[in-house]
């Protein structure tokens, strides 16, 4: 008679450890999970962040090229000619700034894309359309 008891009271704690094994279990697949969101977001967020850069110093190019346009070609007096060489001269710099952004754009989504085999995501099709890095910037000609 008093065996039938600790049988129980045995079933009760086995149950019970088997509850917190599951539940112990549960908890680190969700942080797992958590934990891979995460890398995502920060891979995903530094692409973001590089396209953003890139777009920036696009506008900053173009309202500069379109300076440069306003100016008068025909007109050679020095200092025409001496603005027109520092807008240039802006335009190259930002030029080159882009290109170096976009290389550290290209990066980061190789990184991105890294992240996610590495994760097992093997689809890459909706990635390329929300990651678009635009094409190298080639120098400006002023002649």
């Amino acid at each position: 008679m008093i065996e039938a008891p600790l049988v129980g009271i045995s079933g009760r704690i086995m149950q019970t450890l088997q509850k917190r094994k599951n539940d112990q279990h549960d908890n680190l697949c969700e942080e797992l999970l958590r934990e891979k969101a995460a890398v995502l977001s920060r891979a995903g967020m530094a692409v973001d962040e590089a396209i953003e850069q890139l777009m920036r110093i696009d506008k900053e190019i173009e309202v500069k090229i379109s300076l440069l346009n306003t100016f008068c070609w025909n007109n050679h007096a020095s200092e025409m000619l001496q603005k027109k060489q520092m807008v240039c001269e802006e335009i190259t710099l930002s030029i080159d700034q882009f290109n170096a952004i976009r290389q550290k754009a290209q990066l980061q989504y190789y990184y991105l894309i890294v992240t996610r085999e590495a994760l097992g995501l093997r689809r890459h099709e909706m990635i390329q359309d929300i990651y678009r890095i635009p094409a190298k910037k080639e120098k400006i000609r002023t002649t």
